[in-house]
């Protein structure tokens, strides 16, 4: 991210979910309800340092994707100052999360307008079959992690917005959800985990952005509650191997 501000990297990424967003020409509006179908995207779409252009050469890598945005009341701005006026200039950082129960509960719970305390949001959730549903954009602050910091050897990287409010990483995160498996909707510590497909799509979508490696994190590292242990049974090692290949073959591809 050294070659990018912090603004110009959530406005590419904005520009590219929304860009993405108008390819999908399969999601249509019916009667004011969303058709629900899904289409495979005809390119991939490579978030370069200042530019977006389609990446052919990960075509065949391209994850379906669907549109279900979240109640406006379940996202806000992304603030850059705490309550005190101090700036706060972190790096994008990207939270991992789990659904707990399945994909569609959770875009229904996203879609109420009066959750009030226990408002809610991830940017996007990828389904069990590796399809992505983008629910807040890119440039909004969703509402995944409400008492949070990032740890890092400076000190924990956080923000104090409202003086009423827990600390949280919010304003400089990129929440993304996997669909947990049917054996995984209880308490326990574990399941059977997250499929292949998911951890594909989890890594395209990371590697349109530029966060790096280091800044790629889970619920459960974030949250200062002491009480969030998503994503349970990820496979870190897993996501970041992909993620490599995927960086190397778009830094392989020559600018159009």
């Amino acid at each position: 991210m050294a070659a990018l501000s912090k603004r110009r990297f959530w406005q590419r990424l904005g520009c590219l979910l929304l860009f993405l967003g108008v390819l999908i020409t399969g999601v249509l509006l019916h009667d004011g309800q969303q058709s629900q179908s899904i289409v495979t995207l005809p390119t991939a779409i490579a978030f370069q340092q200042f530019f977006l252009r389609p990446a052919p050469e990960l075509a065949d890598l391209t994850p379906k994707f669907e549109i279900a945005w979240a109640h406006p009341n379940n996202y806000g701005d992304r603030l850059r100052f705490n309550a005190d006026g101090s700036l706060v200039d972190n790096e994008p950082l990207i939270v991992l999360h789990e659904t707990v129960y399945s994909a569609e509960s959770a875009v229904d719970w996203f879609r109420q307008g009066d959750l009030g305390a226990e408002a809610a949001s991830y940017h996007a959730i990828i389904r069990r079959n590796g399809t992505i549903i983008s629910i807040v954009p890119a440039q909004d602050k969703a509402y995944g992690a409400a008492e949070s910091g990032f740890p890092t050897a400076e000190g924990i990287e956080t923000l104090y917005g409202d003086p009423q409010e827990p600390p949280s990483v919010n304003s400089f995160a990129y929440h993304i959800s996997l669909e947990t498996p049917l054996d995984g909707q209880d308490a326990e510590l574990t399941h059977s985990g997250y499929t292949a497909a998911q951890y594909r799509s989890l890594a395209w979508l990371i590697a349109q952005t530029e966060v790096p490696a280091e800044r790629i994190t889970t619920h459960r590292e974030v949250d200062l509650s002491g009480e969030r242990i998503d994503p349970r049974s990820f496979e870190r090692d897993r996501l970041l191997a992909q993620l490599s290949q995927l960086r190397d073959r778009l830094a392989s591809v020559p600018p159009a």
